[in-house]
């Protein structure tokens, strides 16, 4: 039996934020499980509940040195995959609800689509048109589509407020869609592409 079996959870932090390797493990097979079956519950996922607790358990350990636990362990490691659930979640819905509505109004036009424009023109279509965008809506798109972060992210990254974010993501998405001279279908594709980059 392991010496650190009988480490409390706060000795365990001390040793953690120290580097000690032994620690995190211990950390880990104490309470991977628990998060795990919490995540599950949440995502309704075994894979995606596994993937949140182990992207947890590398995060804590990349930051080990300034991991701040406010409260008892415990109550951090479930707050971190509840917080990193809901974020999955949250992604997800968006996403599914899109490409909901998406597959309904791409079964009318993605046949006449083809004869219009090639996708490889439509991305770079769109490219150019980012690029033209006012520079702060750029940034902020840009962090939107391409690093995937959220709005409340971005808002706390840029020190701006969220409805900031959302207005800026907003027009950014009405000027592109305007700039494919109206056609329904190209709109619809413009979406289709750069949401799924």
């Amino acid at each position: 039996m392991s010496v650190y079996n009988s480490l409390s959870d706060h000795e365990l932090a001390i040793l953690l934020r120290e580097g000690d390797n032994a620690a995190f493990t211990e950390i880990y097979d104490r309470y991977w499980e628990k998060m795990a079956s919490y995540a599950i519950r949440l995502t309704k996922s075994e894979d995606e509940g596994a993937d949140i607790v182990q992207e947890i358990f590398v995060s804590i350990w990349n930051r080990r040195e300034v991991v701040e636990v406010k409260g008892t362990l415990v109550s951090y490691l479930i707050k971190s995959t509840r917080n990193l659930s809901l974020k999955y979640i949250e992604k997800n819905i968006t996403k599914s609800h899109f490409l909901e509505r998406l597959s309904e109004s791409m079964k009318d036009v993605l046949s006449d689509f083809n004869d219009q424009v090639s996708l490889k023109q439509l991305q770079g279509h769109i490219d150019e048109t980012v690029d033209k965008l006012p520079s702060k809506m750029r940034e902020i798109y840009l962090l939107s589509r391409n690093e995937q972060l959220s709005h409340r992210e971005i808002a706390q990254k840029l020190g701006i407020a969220e409805n900031t974010v959302k207005k800026q993501i907003s027009n950014a998405l009405k000027i592109l869609s305007s700039s494919i001279n109206g056609e329904f279908s190209a709109a619809v594709a413009v979406l289709f592409v750069h949401f799924l980059k």
